[in-house]
């Protein structure tokens, strides 16, 4: 009589975990394409940092996504030539290649005015950048896409005027494949096409304006107060995942920082004493006296 064997059992497989907060971020981000904080090296940042915690915190993915398209105009007097954004970037990118010690940046203009020496004072060593100088906005545009596929360049600047949505989601689309972040400035165009920037189309991650604000006076005795450092106004008035807001920064030995009040404040509100407030008890006793 042969005995029957019995059927080994397989181990059940462990019942599914629910998805933790980190990892449905990281789903989230992959679907919409934003920059995921906490992957891959660590020492390599994953986006263009600003330096300043207020900005970038409010930044998804703590800064200027890599693989993105991102775009800069000018405001008030510096609307048609954009120099506030230029020196902006220049900034920016100079923070990047303190990382990338072995890459470069290429830079397409359209104009004869970018001034070389004046790009170490923002952090950006003119060795290390590449100027394209083309004539037709079809042309800058045709280099910035050629460009992007070139996966060893830290960043791609690019002085556009007229920028349509098709336009914009072809340097996109090559950012987000090679991973090396568009950074556009608008400018070369007629002053009313400029001023209706934030109602045209645009697959940029992010949109900016920055432009001059007054500097906080200094006060220095026995002299009048004396000028202040630099004031910008920094504007993000359009962002993927994000919300805008506005930024009063101003220069300092090491970069940016946000400047406390716009304008000086009198001396008789900024001096007074802060009472504590009135117990609602003895404000009823006041009124009943009164």
């Amino acid at each position: 009589m042969t005995q029957a064997r019995a059927t080994p059992q397989l181990p059940s497989a462990p019942a599914p975990q629910p998805m933790g907060l980190a990892a449905l971020r990281r789903q989230i981000a992959l679907l919409e394409k934003l920059p995921q904080a906490g992957m891959g090296d660590p020492a390599r940042p994953r986006a263009l940092s600003w330096g300043l915690g207020a900005i970038d915190l409010h930044l998804p993915g703590g800064g200027l996504a890599l693989g993105a398209l991102h775009e800069f105009a000018g405001e008030g007097v510096d609307l048609e030539e954009a120099s506030l954004a230029a020196a902006a970037l220049a900034r920016l990118i100079g923070r990047r290649l303190r990382h990338d010690l072995n890459s470069s940046v290429l830079w397409v203009g359209r104009q004869r005015d970018l001034y070389a020496r004046a790009l170490p004072q923002a952090g950006l060593d003119p060795d290390r950048l590449l100027h394209l100088e083309v004539r037709r906005n079809a042309d800058a545009l045709w280099a910035l896409e050629e460009a992007l596929r070139c996966r060893s360049l830290s960043a791609v600047v690019g002085e556009v005027a007229a920028l349509d949505l098709t336009q914009s989601r072809r340097l996109q689309l090559a950012a987000e494949k090679s991973g090396v972040p568009a950074l556009i400035i608008r400018r070369g165009g007629r002053a009313a096409e400029l001023r209706a920037l934030a109602h045209q189309p645009s697959a940029a991650l992010t949109r900016w304006r920055i432009g001059p604000a007054p500097s906080v006076g200094v006060a220095a005795p026995p002299h009048p107060i004396l000028p202040g450092p630099p004031c910008w106004r920094v504007e993000l008035w359009r962002c993927r995942g994000g919300r805008p807001a506005t930024w009063l920064i101003e220069e300092h030995e090491d970069g940016w920082r946000e400047a406390a009040f716009p304008q000086p404040v009198p001396a008789p509100l900024a001096d007074r004493l802060l009472a504590p407030p009135e117990h609602p008890a003895d404000i009823r006793q006041k009124r009943a006296s009164g």
